[in-house]
């Protein structure tokens, strides 16, 4: 078990390309290599000599039952600690990760969460004023001056209020869209991500198949050489096609490694993970009618937000309402006197709310043409992007229509050929490229097709 755990160590201390997604794996590993390894040599010896032992006294066989209790307890927690230091995700583990933890997104829904709170503003009244006033030119009935008590309340025109929260709710709703587009893009990122990781993780495969098979081809040739069978030109050859294979195979576990801190970016989890890798399929394309598209439900809410500020601001031109009620009395007086006063604010000048009313109606037309000018860049956008599918579709039904075939026909033919002495060192490399070359190609092609896709899937600008 030590020699098995110290064979992944490498693994789980690297900081070499493709560690991110390495080191996880391998902790998991060696940490349960450990967890078993403690199993069989405590626990089930503990076992052995308890059960062995037939006349210890019951007391002796309940505190041993409690001490096997608790090592199966501590061995578990263990091996669970290990196990759980990285998660493995599909693309709706990862999308719903990413809707728990993305702090964009959560800034989004904040914003919604902050205008559906002020929707109740709108209904905002003015303080209540409460005053007392001695005027010795104010005289009651018996020539003395009255001692007043009062309370007065200032109100909007009644209609403000509603106008108000029509203005508060159409704020909500614009937050509301701006929110679904937001999350509707962070989809997209997560899917795109998603697929171009499978593509990465699939292009390492190629490329370490390639380093294995350049490498026993290098040895091969080097031997070859040693023992007279070929010339040096064939071995520094083989040696370099070795190393270029290397090469590209690195960079290919960088590629990996550069997907996934991406992929981590957008997630923003603080726990460890990397994605469940699977075959990589073309996917469904689902053209949606632009009219449905989220940005135009958007416009429309910034409109009707314009709407109703154009419509606030020619209520505020209402006169504001005045109502007041007060008590007067003296020393020399049984009774009080009582009285009320309702005034009227009138706006004699407006050129102010005059302005924003203008404004307001400017916006509104700004709105429909950002919405035109944004309905014709779509279109275009969905045009040329079905263009670049049907490119991609075209290159995926050569491969799987000619090119799998021949691919396969010529890294068959090309070694038989080779090991028969039909061909030379130069042909079989060039015909192992040209093989390789075509399978790497329809892997671009799949990658470059399904970006496509998820572009149509979840189109914005």
């Amino acid at each position: 078990a030590a020699a098995a755990a110290l064979g992944f160590l490498p693994m789980a201390v690297s900081t070499n390309a493709g560690a991110e997604v390495q080191r996880p794996l391998a902790t998991v590993v060696i940490g349960g290599l450990v967890s078993a390894t403690l199993l069989t040599m405590l626990v089930l010896p503990v076992l052995y000599s308890i059960f062995d032992k037939k006349k210890e006294n019951k007391k002796r066989k309940k505190a041993n039952i409690k001490i096997i209790g608790l090592l199966l307890v501590l061995l578990s927690i263990g091996f669970q600690s290990n196990a759980q230091e990285v998660e493995l995700l599909n693309l709706e583990e990862d999308y719903n990760l990413a809707l728990e933890n993305n702090a964009a997104l959560k800034a989004s829904s904040l914003k919604v969460e902050e205008a559906d709170a002020l929707i109740g503003n709108a209904f905002d009244f003015d303080k209540t004023e409460i005053y007392y006033s001695f005027d010795e030119n104010n005289m009651a009935v018996n020539d003395k001056p009255l001692k007043v008590f009062g309370i007065q309340q200032d109100f909007l025109f009644p209609t403000i209020y509603f106008a108000g929260k029509k203005l508060n709710e159409a704020t909500y709703n614009m937050e509301s869209s701006s929110y679904k587009i937001k999350r509707k893009i962070l989809e997209r990122e997560i899917t795109s991500a998603y697929y171009q990781m499978q593509y990465e993780i699939e292009k390492e495969s190629i490329y370490k198949k390639m380093d294995s098979f350049y490498k026993t081809f290098a040895y091969a040739a080097k031997r070859r050489f040693e023992t007279g069978e070929t010339n040096y030109l064939e071995k520094i050859t083989s040696q370099a096609k070795q190393k270029q294979l290397q090469t590209l195979y690195i960079q290919s576990q960088e590629d990996v490694n550069t997907a996934l801190v991406y992929m981590q970016k957008i997630v923003q989890s603080e726990n460890e993970f990397t994605i469940k890798p699977e075959a990589i399929k073309k996917l469904e394309l689902n053209i949606l009618n632009l009219n449905e598209n989220l940005g135009f439900t958007y416009f429309k809410n910034k409109k009707s937000l314009f709407q109703a500020k154009n419509s606030f601001e020619k209520q505020r031109l209402l006169p504001d309402i005045s109502l007041n009620y007060f008590q007067g009395t003296n020393s020399d007086l049984n009774f009080s006197l009582s009285g009320y006063q309702i005034g009227l604010k009138i706006p004699l000048l407006f050129s102010g709310n005059a302005s924003k009313i203008k404004a307001s109606k400017i916006a509104q037309e700004i709105v429909e043409r950002q919405a035109e000018a944004y309905k014709i860049e779509l279109s275009s956008k969905q045009a040329q992007l079905l263009s670049q599918l049907r490119k991609y579709d075209e290159a995926l039904s050569y491969y799987d229509e000619e090119g799998k075939n021949l691919s396969e026909e010529i890294f068959k033919t090309a070694k038989f050929s080779y090991k028969n002495g039909e061909i030379d060192f130069f042909q079989y490399i060039q015909s192992l490229e040209n093989a390789f070359g075509i399978l790497l190609n329809y892997m671009d092609n799949l990658n470059l097709y399904n970006q496509t896709v998820i572009r149509i899937n979840y189109l914005t600008l």
